[in-house]
């Protein structure tokens, strides 16, 4: 009886710790998937470079990523993890600063920048997937928390 006591309340006490042992090997979401359309007047930019960018923790710790557009304008960018480590275990906001920039005929333009604090998917837009719609032809601004001439898709 004294022995199932003990490895009863042994097992309670060590399963926070597994928890958090378990947690240390999940993904944290430092940019979600993001789909867009590039324009210019209206009109699909077909080759437009879509370079992606992250500041976390380190400035160069994550590679930019590059893609172009193609015939319709289109882009996509796969979601960026990194491994969770301590950062589940240990309490703290994360600052994660986003940007895409988009280069066309020479010319830089301010996507999108964005910064995030959570680890969550999706949590750029509270929940909402990241599909965007950058008018060439649009000054940089703010719309909600994030800044540049991409605007969020209607739904």
């Amino acid at each position: 009886m004294f022995k199932r006591l003990v490895l009863s309340t042994l097992i309670v006490s060590l399963t926070p710790i597994a928890g958090a042992t378990m947690g240390m090997f999940s993904e944290l979401v430092l940019f979600s998937e993001v789909e867009g359309v590039v324009l210019k007047d209206g009109v699909p930019v077909e080759g437009a470079e879509i370079v992606q960018e992250i500041t976390y923790e380190e400035p160069s710790k994550i590679p930019a990523k590059t893609v172009q557009t193609g015939a319709d304008g289109r882009f996509a960018l796969a979601r960026v993890t990194t491994g969770a480590g301590l950062s589940r275990v240990i309490p703290g906001q994360p600052s994660i600063l986003q940007r895409l920039m988009i280069r066309h005929n020479g010319v830089e333009y301010e996507g999108w920048r964005h910064n995030k604090n959570s680890y969550e998917l999706n949590s750029e837009l509270a929940g909402r997937s990241l599909r965007l719609i950058c008018e060439l032809a649009n000054a940089p601004d703010f719309e909600g928390k994030h800044y540049g001439i991409c605007r969020v898709a209607p739904e």
